[in-house]
């Protein structure tokens, strides 16, 4: 079963990116108490250095979509970050050498913004994808963050490189949408839908474009400061280990050594730390597999074999069994169940059956 939640262990989000949403409610006539309604999240909380809850910063998205009726918010939103949102991340990676140098700092101290979904740079041949992905337990992500990524991701890249690069690709775990302009827009370039995970595709000149900002003294005074930073959180090792566990999944590499090697560990050291914060690898690698299963399930684009392989299972049959242990069910019935909750009569509040 996956790891029970505790108070130490609640997932949080930097709260800066939510800065614009009141001016963007503003343009539906829609006040932000009416999107804060049953998220758990106060107004005061929403300043430029504060962390709210991941489970929070999600709801208060999707009571925006519903609130507006705007299935875009999710991108509108995103579409308003700046590096300014990213706190001292954002100074490290506008004066760094190249837009690479620039991902790579994003990536490497992302886990200081948010403990509830990584950011991760994945080989795709000579390509590199740019992605993300949720990891925490307490939620079930929607497209809203998603969509959100996705925008923030586009501007950053443009934002950095003063509009001259943009992703070569965008590819989303979500279904096709009726009208997909919006997204091929969102990067002037081509969408692909389905896929196994969501991102951005850039290309090797992409990443080697010289950033015009590039300063390498304050470049590397930001990885220093944002490096003591992260060793000073004293964040538990169970954190980071789901952190890593997420795109390692994708990769095919989540055993005990692969994890261990990207933390600069021993397996046994490892091992160890965990069991010292009454934890296991094992039962976290479930946990993650198990959130993952369920947002890839709700989206709906892939398929249950597709989705067996995703996550790095050896066989169909090995994630059915698993997902049965965890929900009770198969995932075909809990997919199934998921598409009866969310439908309108749901959240209308009528009864719905399932036979």
């Amino acid at each position: 079963m996956p790891v029970p939640l505790t108070e130490a262990r609640i997932a949080t989000q930097r709260a800066a990116s939510l800065m614009p949403l009141p001016g963007l409610l503003a343009q539906f006539d829609v006040g932000l108490d009416a999107v804060l309604a049953g998220t758990g999240v106060a107004p005061g909380q929403l300043r430029p250095d504060g962390f709210i809850p991941f489970s929070g910063f999600l709801a208060i998205l999707d009571n925006a979509c519903r609130v507006t009726g705007r299935d875009d918010i999710g991108m509108l939103l995103g579409q308003r970050q700046t590096l300014a949102a990213l706190g001292p991340l954002g100074v490290a990676m506008r004066h760094a050498a190249t837009l690479g140098e620039a991902i790579t700092a994003f990536v490497a101290f992302q886990i200081s913004n948010s403990t509830g979904g990584a950011a991760y740079l994945i080989r795709a041949e000579q390509d590199v994808i740019l992605g993300y992905g949720v990891y925490d337990q307490s939620v079930n992500a929607s497209p809203q963050i998603y969509d959100m990524v996705l925008a923030v991701g586009c501007n950053l890249v443009s934002e950095l490189t003063q509009g001259a690069v943009g992703p070569a690709e965008i590819l989303l775990s979500r279904p096709a949408p009726d009208d997909p302009a919006a997204y091929q827009r969102l990067g002037r370039c081509p969408v692909r839908f389905g896929q196994g995970q969501t991102g951005l595709l850039l290309t090797p000149a992409s990443l080697a474009f010289r950033l015009p900002q590039a300063d390498i003294r304050l470049h590397e005074q930001a990885r220093a400061r944002l490096a003591s930073a992260l060793e000073a959180s004293q964040r538990e090792m169970g954190g980071h280990v789901r952190h890593l566990l997420r795109p390692q999944l994708l990769m095919g590499q989540a055993k005990m050594e692969d994890v261990a090697g990207r933390l600069g560990l021993h397996p046994r050291t490892l091992r160890r730390r965990l069991r010292q914060e009454g934890a296991s690898f094992e039962a976290i690698k479930d946990e993650v597999r198990h959130t993952a299963a369920r947002e890839l399930l709700m989206l709906g684009a892939l398929g249950i074999a597709d989705i067996a392989f995703t996550l790095d299972y050896a066989s169909v049959s090995s994630f059915v069994h698993a997902f049965r242990r965890w929900s009770g069910m198969s995932p075909g019935r809990w997919r199934a169940e998921s598409d009866l909750a969310s439908s309108p009569a749901a959240k209308a509040g009528e009864d719905v059956q399932i036979t």
